[in-house]
């Protein structure tokens, strides 16, 4: 691998920290819980890796990471643990949730399956799920995750493994991998950069009705 890297975590329930394990085992780089995390900690490298668990629409941990984006946008990259199979829309969902407007086009983000036992949540997660299951009963048709969701609340799911998160390994070793196994960034040339953010600018300053014409332009950039 060319540079350093730094993985920043955010675990749960563990799956997370075995992902964060296997990485490093493959990569040789230092990692630190988001909750450590220092401003000063990020000069020092080259990339740096956000990992966290993927739980109601979010991202765990994010927020700790987030108010650097502005500085390490471009050595920055996004994976998210959740309990249900990889699918690409995944990774996708995982980047427009947790990345502004203004840096999702620069940002690659994975998502990679983890795992799920009812028997280790707090009593509010508990809580939370029980609504979940209401409503997916209450539906009356239940789409394959769905049906995958509840099956996880008889049965605990393990599927933490490198042959998931390979796809990442690989791309942090600089090696070529399938777009269909990840959500790649959308602008790296300098000239496109400097375009974006000249729009974004003008996004910001200009009226209302012409401002969000600007900003729905440059998402479907």
């Amino acid at each position: 691998m060319k540079g350093k890297l730094l993985i920043v975590f955010n675990s749960a329930h563990g799956y997370v920290k075995r992902y964060v394990d296997i990485l490093g085992n493959a990569l040789g780089c230092d990692a630190v819980p988001a909750d450590k995390l220092r401003g000063d900690m990020l000069g020092g490298y080259d990339k740096i890796l956000y990992i966290g668990s993927v739980r109601g629409g979010t991202l765990g941990g994010y927020k700790k990471i987030a108010d650097y984006l502005d500085v390490i946008y471009k050595k920055f990259i996004l994976c998210g643990v959740g309990l249900l199979p990889f699918r690409k829309e995944r990774a996708e969902r995982v980047k427009s949730v947790a990345v502004s407007v203004a840096y999702e086009k620069f940002v690659p983000a994975f998502y990679v399956q983890g795992g799920f036992d009812l028997d280790e949540l707090s009593r509010t997660e508990k809580m939370s799920i029980s609504m979940i299951v209401r409503q997916l009963k209450s539906a009356s048709v239940i789409d394959e995750d769905g049906t995958y969701f509840l099956n996880a609340m008889n049965t605990p799911v393990d599927e933490v493994k490198q042959a998931n998160i390979q796809p990442l390994i690989d791309y942090l070793d600089d090696k070529t991998v399938d777009p269909e196994l990840y959500s790649p960034p959308e602008i790296i040339d300098p000239e496109e950069e400097k375009q974006f953010f000249e729009e974004m600018e003008k996004a910001a300053s200009a009226p209302e009705n012409k401002k969000r014409a600007l900003k729905k332009k440059l998402k479907g950039k």
